[in-house]
């Protein structure tokens, strides 16, 4: 028998948008359960909550006893494992075929061998009728093979759970019937817990054992399907039955309340504080109850038999909301710009020790980190030196004019050449480092973000943090070490050049300056900063990415903001770490 799911009190609220409140229900186990509602009541958001994705405000969520809500992310992450999810959009990953996308799991949590996962990865792709289509990437296969491949990657560790979001979602009506029989095969032959969010009336009319219904930041209704169907609600009726008139307008503005259709008021009761739904005359129900889905096998779903039995017996009985309680909305202040600064910044500065932390753990995505370093590096180096040969240009001329006029020209190298090594190698090298591969690692990641694979990678029990930060981070570190390195040779030479040539300067002078002045410190202080630089680009840059807003204007506000944010920091840490070193660090011959 699969796991078991009770919701109890849960509110999540966006701002001092309530999006819905004090819902409580629990999903029988190894049952079929689909949940409804208009679009935007916050179904999505209801199920990304039950995968701890999503934090709600108050109530708790229990899988088999342990709450979703209050644990660590790193219990999380061990009980998303009873989890199986099939996204709205497959979520498959991008850079994997079909076959590696549905043995991701199994490599990740399993020792079995390659042929172990082989078997199994064929198997479920056997099942699910994409035998064939497994060396083809997502962007090869049409919306319904995603599904179905997303179906499969979500059977292949055999999940009590399975969680499945808008199934029907791009499908034609023959192919949602094909994957709605296809739910009812797996349900037979897993005896797994399933939640189904979705719209489409025509399955939620003929596959789930237990019905529920989202509407006015409200549970309205939760039973057994026998129940839910044959309700004369008014709001469950109007939307079975897909009529334009009744509560449910084109936007939740113009919803009322399910009581103002009545004449007179609804009569409620039940024990233990569940309320029934009495009949009403002048409201239309659904009088028929249609034939639920059978496995193809024509054998009868263990679940289904439990189902029939608890209802027969009286232990499952028909939820109906109070009306009077419906329109009380559970505020939240509205937070300053201030209070959200400060939380964004403390949500950087976490995200930074999760990063340093998940350094040291196993495994270790070495091959992401190598491919990441070489991608940073090649977008980055030609333009580290096209920036480095006027910055070094720049910092000799006016310096050279200004020991002109001093009469200090035999300093003019030591000068020129700290101030390249010390200060402009290490901002030039970051800047670009940060508005070329920071801005690319952000798009990237922030793609992956509203294509739901971060998500489905903290499903899976993978944390984004270690397997796709980490070589990120060291990833802007490694190239902005080898870049400033670089741009600190290419600047020196051009303000060697420019000095020696265009002002005249003695070539003997402007480097014995140097060696009498420079230090190993000033050396060390420019890679020193190179790696805080390269970190606090890496860890930006990841952060909005893993926090991107939905569509492609939230990916684009992403990027921006991770270089803006970017180049504001670099500037300050500078200059706190430039007055720490002139402090602690005293100058040759002082």
């Amino acid at each position: 028998m699969g796991g078991s799911v009770e919701v109890s009190g849960l509110t999540k609220s966006y701002g001092r948008q309530n999006i819905w409140r004090d819902v409580t229900l629990a999903f029988p186990p190894g049952e079929i359960t689909a949940l409804l509602g208009p679009s935007g009541t916050g179904k999505s958001v209801f199920l990304k909550s039950i995968m701890g994705i999503v934090e709600p405000e108050a109530g708790s969520i229990l899988v088999d006893g342990e709450d979703m809500v209050s644990a660590k992310e790193s219990q999380r992450l061990q009980m998303r494992k009873k989890f199986g999810v099939l996204f709205q959009d497959g979520a498959l990953f991008g850079s994997m075929n079909v076959y590696d996308n549905v043995a991701f799991p199994l490599r990740e949590h399993t020792r079995k061998s390659e042929s172990q996962v082989r078997s199994i990865v064929m198997e479920k792709l056997e099942m699910v009728g994409l035998v064939g289509q497994e060396h083809k990437v997502p962007g090869e296969i049409s919306g319904g093979m995603k599904k179905r491949a997303g179906l499969a990657r979500s059977l292949v560790t055999d999940p009590d759970i399975i969680l499945i979001d808008e199934p029907d979602s791009g499908l034609d009506p023959v192919r949602t019937s094909n994957l709605a029989q296809l739910l009812v095969d797996v349900n037979t032959a897993t005896d797994a817990t399933m939640l189904v969010v979705t719209h489409n009336i025509e399955l939620a009319r003929t596959m789930p054992d237990n019905l529920g219904m989202l509407y006015r930041r409200e549970l309205v209704m939760f039973g057994p399907r026998e129940e839910f169907l044959l309700t004369d609600h008014p709001v469950v009726s109007q939307f079975m039955s897909g009529d334009p008139d009744g509560p449910i307008g084109m936007s939740e503005e113009t919803d009322h309340r399910s009581s103002d259709l009545f004449d007179e008021p609804v009569d409620y009761s039940g024990p233990s504080g569940t309320a029934l739904m009495s009949r009403h005359a002048g409201a239309r129900a659904i009088e028929v109850l249609p034939r639920q889905l059978e496995p193809r096998s024509g054998e009868v779903r263990p679940a289904q038999r439990r189902h029939r039995e608890r209802v027969a017996a009286g232990g499952a009985r028909l939820y109906v909301a109070d009306d009077d309680e419906r329109d009380r909305v559970a505020g939240v202040p509205l937070l300053g710009a201030v209070s959200r600064a400060l939380t964004v910044v403390g949500d950087v500065f976490a995200l930074g020790l999760d990063t340093a932390r998940a350094t040291f753990r196993r495994p270790f995505a070495a091959r992401e980190a190598l491919e990441q370093f070489w991608f940073v590096v090649s977008v980055s180096w030609i333009p580290a030196i096209l920036v480095a040969i006027p910055f070094g240009a720049v910092i000799a001329l006016q310096l050279g004019t200004l020991t002109v006029q001093v009469g200090a020209q035999s300093f003019t190298g030591a000068a020129s050449v700290l101030a390249v090594i010390q200060q402009a190698a290490p901002i030039v090298t970051t800047l670009v480092v940060a508005g070329a591969g920071g801005a690319a690692i952000c798009a990237d990641l922030g793609a992956r973000r509203i294509r739901d694979e971060i998500d489905a990678m903290r499903v899976m029990g993978v944390s984004p943090v270690q397997r796709l930060v980490v070589p990120r981070v060291l990833a802007c570190i490694g190239a902005a070490v080898l870049l400033n390195g670089l741009v600190s040779v290419v600047g020196v030479l051009g303000g060697y050049f420019f000095n020696v040539i265009v002002q005249g300067g003695t070539p003997g002078a402007y480097l014995a300056s140097f060696t009498a002045l420079a230090q190993i410190q000033d050396l060390w202080v420019g890679e020193m900063k190179a790696v805080i630089f390269g970190f606090i680009a890496g860890v930006i840059a990841c952060h909005r990415g893993l926090n991107t807003a939905p569509g492609p204007k939230g990916v684009g506000d992403s990027v921006n903001q991770s270089v803006v944010v970017t180049f504001l920091m670099l500037f300050f840490v500078n200059f706190v770490i430039t007055t720490l070193y002139l402090q602690l660090v005293p100058g040759k011959g002082a």
